[in-house]
């Protein structure tokens, strides 16, 4: 487990608030994971979905029930990009403490969590957007830097980047 970043009172949560972004291989408990994503590339070419609300952004959303965080990503990631993926692996989590919990809060109080994985494309159908999303795109590193996603989380794209090209050279 290694924390890579610590804020309080993060916009856009119920306030007062604090969140944790740390890289592990350890999923937390999954009746605390509310939402799940994917940094899924192609050799080094990080694929990310337009969004009409946020623009480039990394493919996931919310767990739906019966869903597993890993089968929640997945789907998400094929009705944000049209992508289908193989072994997917946990890059880390982020955690989201609140402090006073809000009327009618529908998440897990005081502590919820967003999750992270890696993995490897193989296969990409046709994907022309839908009402989420305007399209998708590939971004080889030194545009990825460029991304407003990547550059607020810089370590959790360059430790997923090190072990897109490390799977690759296993090929």
């Amino acid at each position: 487990m290694n924390m890579i970043r610590n804020e309080k009172n993060v916009a856009g949560l119920p306030l007062p608030n604090e969140t944790r972004l740390v890289l592990s291989n350890i999923l937390p408990s999954s009746e605390l994971i509310t939402c799940s994503f994917v940094l899924a590339f192609q050799e080094d070419a990080l694929l990310l979905t337009n969004l009409y609300d946020r623009g480039w952004d990394i493919p996931g959303g919310h767990i739906e029930r019966g869903e597993s965080p890993a089968q929640a990503m997945q789907r998400e990631l094929y009705e944000e990009t049209g992508a289908l993926i193989e072994s997917p692996h946990v890059l880390g989590y982020e955690l989201i403490r609140l402090f006073s919990k809000p009327i009618h809060y529908k998440y897990p109080f005081p502590d919820s969590y967003m999750v992270f994985y890696c993995a490897k494309i193989v296969r990409m159908d046709a994907f022309e957007g839908n009402i989420e999303t305007k399209g998708r795109g590939f971004f080889k590193p030194e545009d990825a830097y460029h991304i407003p996603w990547v550059k607020g989380n810089r370590a959790f794209y360059e430790e997923a980047l090190k072990w897109a090209i490390s799977e690759s050279k296993v090929e």
